[in-house]
């Protein structure tokens, strides 16, 4: 909002995105340790990936929240190293990044795939919609 308040005519939108399994919320691994910590625990399990989006320009507000299923195989230790050796986690919400290598950890998604990765595309395109920043179709 506070960027919002500096261009007014300008349509901000900021979005954040929170993995939750079993009542834990996990953000963004603090290390190596705690974002294989997090695939142990997603490990043959389905847990949930929120993106929370606000819009804001001038005095037209929304907030919303997209929400997604995703299934991850279950890990052996030997597929967790290999993981993080290839993809860099560290600014991912609960420590893994579907758009690299996602074939190693997850079995299936339902849900939208773009809040997986990190904004819900279509929930933003359709209130740009609603507040009258209707996004013009693409040529085919």
């Amino acid at each position: 909002m506070s960027v919002s308040l500096t261009k007014p005519e300008a349509m901000v939108i900021g979005a954040d995105t929170v993995v939750s399994l079993g009542g834990e919320v996990f953000g963004k691994p603090v290390d190596l340790e705690e974002a294989a910590g997090n695939l142990r625990k997603f490990s043959g399990r389905v847990h949930e990936v929120h993106t929370g989006v606000a819009l804001s320009c001038g005095e037209k507000r929304a907030e919303l929240v997209g929400t997604s299923f995703v299934k991850f195989r279950k890990l052996r230790e030997l597929d967790i190293e290999d993981y993080l050796s290839k993809v860099y986690v560290l600014d991912k919400a609960g420590g893994y990044a579907a758009q690299d290598h996602r074939e190693l950890i997850i079995e299936k998604f339902e849900g939208d795939y773009d809040n997986i990765v990190g904004l819900p595309v279509g929930l933003v395109l359709d209130q740009l919609d609603r507040m009258g920043f209707p996004v013009p179709a693409k040529d085919s």
